[in-house]
């Protein structure tokens, strides 16, 4: 028997899939796609979606925990190494220095301009705290399609990791501090701001400090777990249960599980894959926990859409965007005066970066599920969270979408295109001639009357074609970089797989023959990704060792021509 919340959340895959097939088309970045849909959702109020009840231990403990994991799986812990001091910096300073401006500035302004005349200190704490951590994934998405410097990247992704355990456990403070009940306990009276300020800060180092130990010895027992079997599936599993067991755990030990979470991630992905997980298990796992994330994000926004009220978002839009501006202005703050101060003791940021820092610096889901964690009694939790959702949406969209002319304005991002031209050019005419001739020919077998009008036109786009793929060649060795060598490699590597495993459907192929092969794909794949975290120069070199001896294997027949690149056309 079909039950109603299965018909739920199939409606909801298929929303996620039309979302990411239109965001593909018109080139949207995923989570900007997954806003409008959002708010589209809260508009058109589905019949078949009317029972969805949205809680925050549904959105904490179901949804986050493999949002944390799989960012923190795929940081190498020795990029973190190479820039903790601005990414620390960034992620606990940062993170209290743009909470606290941001409660101040949010307060000062409401109440200048009456907006909201209940808004007090509590509301103002409460907003800060949620919105006080940076989640921009589209940002790390455009870096990696623009390519922007390495460790430009390294240092927004690792900030963005760790600041969210920290800005839970602000919450978590925050929450005490309010007066209101929270998942680490019942409500602390506090009296006066001695005994406030010595709770929130032993409150911080036992939260953070104990979230951390969990999960390191969480990861490290699954990491050793882990060399004891080689199956992808029981290791996949293996790490199915540290994402979420070292979450778990850690609450009910009253401790940070986001801290907790991402240690394991981390431990996890930076020694547990290379200490006791082959190569085809990586790639297993690595592709599993990509769409865990996927699917974790596409859920949190789409649920969240059906939680507001439309007519309070508009009607709450001035305070929204007055926000918004509170919220970039105590970033800017924290980043440009922090940053120079940084730079003194290790090695400097280029000052075009603190640019990027400030309006690279988005918000995302971890701020609407903090805020949904508010009880539902709370005076002033419907207006808190239109807020936050709303500068949320505003910071998707509009950080989001001007961040890459903001790139190339300041010389971040290979303007591809224009110094490429001919390529593309060439490419294009390939293309179309290949097209017109592949229509001229079915006409010309179909026996049309003016076959041989048609056979003279169709020899000057066979000649037309000739040159351009000619062209292509010439201009395409200019253009083999390292990420796009790389790419290349990752492509045809899906589809070399995609054939072994047809063959061995069709029995063609034994299993142990598969399995030899796959190993050797992955290990060509591994090695190739491991470079890459190295640098462009190690890229090539690892390129040309794996597939330029290939090459250089077929200089030894010398009677064995190699077929033309554009034999067949």
């Amino acid at each position: 028997m079909i039950h109603h919340v299965e018909v739920q959340v199939l409606i909801l895959l298929l929303i996620a899939s039309l979302v990411g097939i239109f965001a593909q088309r018109i080139r949207l970045p995923y989570t900007l796609a997954l806003v409008l849909a959002g708010l589209a959702l809260s508009f058109v109020k589905l019949e078949a979606l009317s029972g969805v009840n949205l809680t925050a231990d549904l959105l904490m403990l179901l949804f986050l925990p493999p949002l944390l994991f799989e960012a923190a799986y795929h940081l190498p812990f020795e990029d973190f190494k190479k820039n903790r001091a601005h990414i620390l910096f960034l992620a606990l300073a940062g993170v209290l220095i743009a909470t606290t401006l941001t409660a101040v500035g949010s307060f000062g302004v409401f109440h200048t301009l009456g907006l909201f005349s209940s808004f007090n200190w509590a509301h103002a704490f409460l907003f800060a705290a949620v919105v006080s951590a940076t989640d921009p994934i589209s940002v790390l998405a455009l870096f990696k399609e623009m390519g922007a410097p390495k460790r430009l990247y390294q240092v927004v992704e690792g900030e963005s990791l760790i600041n969210d355990g920290v800005a839970v456990v602000i919450f978590a403070i925050v929450i005490a501090v309010v007066g209101l009940p929270s998942n680490h306990g019942p409500a602390t009276p506090l009296n006066g701001l001695q005994e406030t300020v010595a709770f929130a800060c032993v409150t911080f180092i036992k939260t953070a400090l104990g979230g951390i130990l969990v999960g390191a010895g969480i990861g490290g027992l699954a990491s050793f777990m882990t060399r004891q079997v080689d199956d992808h599936l029981i290791e996949i599993t293996l790490t199915t249960l540290v994402a979420w067991g070292s979450f778990l755990i850690a609450e009910e030990l009253h401790v940070s599980g986001v801290l907790s979470t991402v240690t394991a991630g981390v431990l996890m992905g930076s020694f547990g894959k290379n200490f006791g997980m082959s190569a085809s298990t990586r790639v297993a796992v690595q592709d599993f926990w990509q769409y865990m994330g996927f699917l974790s994000n596409s859920f949190i926004f789409l649920l969240v859409g059906l939680e507001l009220d439309p007519a309070a978002f508009l009607r709450n839009l001035p305070a929204v965007l007055l926000a918004f501006l509170v919220v970039v202005l105590a970033r800017a703050i924290v980043v440009y005066t922090g940053i120079p101060i940084v730079d003194f003791f290790t090695t400097p940021l280029p000052s075009t970066w603190r640019h990027i820092l400030v309006w690279g610096g988005l918000r995302g889901s971890l701020s609407m599920v903090l805020i949904l964690g508010l009880p539902a009694d709370f005076t002033g939790r419907s207006f808190l969270i239109n807020l936050v959702f709303g500068v949320v949406s505003v910071s998707l969209f509009l950080q989001g979408l001007t961040m890459a002319p903001l790139m190339k304005r300041l010389g971040l991002a290979p303007d591809l295109r224009s110094t490429n031209k001919d390529y593309e050019l060439a490419r294009a005419r390939s293309l179309s001639y290949r097209e017109v001739i592949h229509e001229a020919q079915k006409k010309i077998d179909r026996g049309i009357p003016n076959e041989t009008s048609y056979r003279k036109v169709l020899s000057y786009y066979s000649d037309a074609r000739e040159k351009a793929l000619t062209e292509i060649a010439e201009y395409g060795e200019t253009l083999a970089m390292p990420k796009q060598l790389l790419d290349a490699a990752k492509s045809l590597a899906m589809t070399e797989r995609e054939a072994l495993s047809h063959a061995l459907s069709t029995e063609m192929i034994s299993s142990t023959t598969c399995a030899e092969l796959l190993n050797d794909i992955n290990q060509r794949m591994d090695e190739l990704e491991s470079a890459a975290q190295d640098g462009e120069e190690q890229l090539q070199e690892a390129f040309e060792r794996i597939y330029g001896a290939r090459t250089d294997e077929n200089e030894h027949f010398p009677e064995q021509e190699a077929p033309s690149a554009f034999q067949g056309g």
